[in-house]
């Protein structure tokens, strides 16, 4: 399977990051800061921006489990139906390309033989265990485990002594899928979703203690069945997928899957065991609201089948899950993940699921760059659908940019040719693609009737939006870019044409260090983020940059601001310059943009955004340009 990661690294990857050296002279206005928002620069000795991602991190699968090992290593599997394979990497963002082994094939005549389901992978006692669900005919699923030989999750693998083919249930042996295990207090129990008797029309989330990692040692115990609005979305009904989460403190949450997994509603539910047995059913508190829902206004649907790790460094705590590809896609899926954080009262909050187009930093650890990366202040965006179209399709499909896609480019005669009016100059052609023929594809170039050659898709899947690029020359006011033909297929959402030289540069402020502020999730925002909830003495948030020649810079914020009342920033750049920016109520998804001139010296510079007076506003992004 090929997933699909864009990894952006500063100075490598044009269109996401563009390293900036800035740097300035030294002058300041007559503003003081007190003591609460005073910028003194901590010491930074990484010089290299950090690595940004998009999902989803694998371009097709569900059913996503990941564990970090002791060794440094993370060990990823999910659903592919006829064997277990098992992924390892030493970063999440690394799992699409990381080498994998097929771990197991099952005999063709064995009661799980079919439909193998979400395998996990435990270490337990210095072994490996994997659970899965599988079936040797149509709805005969049950659970089943193998242990390894030895230490290495890679195997070999076998049955367990005294099992029959691995199987493991209750006693009532009734259907079975989506096993994991909890480890409570030196105990051992197993939790799954199953059917209450033999007709699929509703499954539970069960539990039972454990003699040992292959084995259920008593009665099962029902903790969950669809009851609420937001659990009985198609039939049948259905809690599936549980997965145990641990906090700080070591109180337990099982996150499940709710409604059905084909449908636009499916989501996550959750959990808290609030007593002194996990085998009773009291002990089980059910939230009475979803943890992660569909986000329409992200163009996530069906976000569901969780698993929790924390990042190469152990700082942070991330959720992988899957989702549908688009609106009503069903079980056509991709694997995705974000970080997610705790409430005051130990409870996750994952937030909102973020769409594919938004840009994310890399797990802390992944790369050890402290400067926040640059990206291209200027963009010139074409969608396909609006171009000239010729002898190809124009689809409805909710993954695309606008909601929309070019298909069906098949003939020697199909083309789309977008009309460029820009200055003149050299460009790179960026082309948002789909490839799922599984070999890379192509499309021919041509720019003023000029010949460019092919520009290269490498297969991801469709629907797995991707970027290839292609430096062209524009040479008149009015260009023609026309996209034909090639080799193979291939699905087009949109072109963007970016300035080889770049003279304006931007910088998302959800990319800062933030201290008493918040991400916030927004369709109207560029990058689907931005930075609010600097309201309480001390809040700010932190950009450094890079910068190659020190002058005077114009800095241009884009804020959006729904307070009734005044309200502003304090601005200090380095240790010599502050100022007021004070913002105008215009509602919070009516962006609002205000100037002001700054210093920059050569190498890094910190600027810092602080609580001024009132609430603050809610902080887009900036871009910077120097003056001549």
């Amino acid at each position: 399977m090929i997933g699909r990661l864009l990894v952006v690294i500063v100075a490598v990857v044009f269109l996401f990051s563009i390293t900036v050296n800035f740097t300035g002279s030294t002058f300041a206005s007559s503003y003081s800061p007190d003591a609460s928002i005073k910028n003194t620069p901590q010491s930074v000795n990484k010089k290299e921006p950090f690595a940004l991602f998009e999902n989803p991190i694998l371009g097709d699968g569900a059913d996503p489990w990941v564990v970090k090992h002791s060794d440094g290593y993370y060990y990823y599997t999910h659903t592919t139906g006829r064997d277990i394979t098992i992924w390892k990497s030493k970063t999440l963002t690394g799992l699409a390309d990381a080498p994998k082994k097929t771990v197991y094939i099952p005999s063709d005549d064995g009661p799980h033989s079919q439909s193998i389901w979400a395998p996990e992978i435990h270490f337990i006692d210095g072994k490996w265990y994997i659970y899965f669900a599988a079936s040797g005919n149509t709805g005969s699923h049950r659970m089943y485990v193998l242990q390894s030989e030895g230490s290495d999750p890679f195997g070999p693998y076998s049955f367990p002594d005294g099992t029959e083919y691995g199987k493991i249930t209750d006693p009532t042996d009734k259907w079975a899928i989506d096993g994991t295990v909890l480890e409570y207090k030196n105990k051992l129990y197993f939790i799954w979703s199953g059917w209450e008797g033999d007709v699929n029309v509703s499954q539970h989330l069960y539990i039972a203690p454990m003699s040992n990692p292959w084995t259920i040692s008593g009665e099962r115990v029902e903790i969950s069945r669809p009851e609420l609005a937001w659990e009985k979305n198609g039939f049948p009904l259905i809690n599936e997928g549980p997965q145990v989460l641990k906090n700080k403190q070591g109180k337990v949450f099982i996150i499940y899957s709710a409604s059905g997994s084909w449908t636009n509603d499916y989501c996550l539910g959750m959990l808290s065991f609030e007593g002194a047995n996990p085998l009773d059913a009291s002990s089980w508190r059910k939230h009475l609201h979803p943890t992660f829902e569909t986000n329409t206004d992200a163009d996530v649907y069906g976000p569901g089948h969780s698993s929790f790790v924390k990042s190469p460094d152990g700082k942070e705590d991330w959720i992988v899950y899957h989702a549908a590809k688009f609106k009503d896609g069903g079980w056509t899926r991709n694997v995705r993940m974000q970080k997610f954080s705790w409430n005051k009262d130990g409870t996750p909050n994952f937030g909102k699921p973020v769409g594919t187009k938004t840009l994310l930093r890399v797990p802390s650890g992944e790369t050890e760059g402290a400067l926040i990366p640059s990206l291209p202040g200027e963009v010139y965006h074409y969608e396909a659908e609006d171009a000239t179209v010729n002898n190809a399709r124009i689809h409805i499909n909710t993954s695309a940019s606008g909601h929309k896609k070019v298909g069906h480019i098949d003939f020697i005669d199909s083309y789309i040719e977008f009309k460029v009016d820009v200055p003149l100059g050299d460009y790179t052609l960026v082309v948002r693609y789909g490839n799922g023929m599984g070999q890379p594809s192509s499309h021919l170039v041509t720019v003023n009737g000029q010949s460019y050659g092919e520009v290269v898709y490498e297969s991801h899947g469709w629907e797995n939006w991707q970027d290839a690029k292609l430096d062209i020359h524009l040479n008149s006011a009015q260009n023609t870019i026309r996209i034909s033909k090639g080799h193979l297929y291939a699905e087009i959402d949109y072109i963007q044409v970016i300035p080889k030289e770049t003279k304006v540069y931007k910088y998302e402020a959800e990319f800062a260090k933030l201290h008493k502020a918040n991400i916030i999730n927004d369709s109207f925002s560029s990058n689907g983020q931005k930075v609010g909830g600097m309201n309480q003495s001390g809040s700010f948030a932190r950009f450094e940059i890079s910068a190659n020649s020190s002058g005077t810079y114009k800095m241009k914020i884009k804020y959006a601001d729904a307070t009734d009342a005044k309200s502003s920033h304090i601005l200090t750049v380095n240790e010599g310059f502050n100022t007021t920016i004070s913002h105008e109520t215009k509602g919070e998804n009516n962006l609002q943009e205000t100037t002001v001139v700054i210093p920059l010296n050569e190498g890094k510079n910190v600027i810092m955004f602080n609580k001024g007076i009132g609430f603050a506003a809610d902080i887009d992004f900036f871009t910077i340009e120097k003056i001549e």
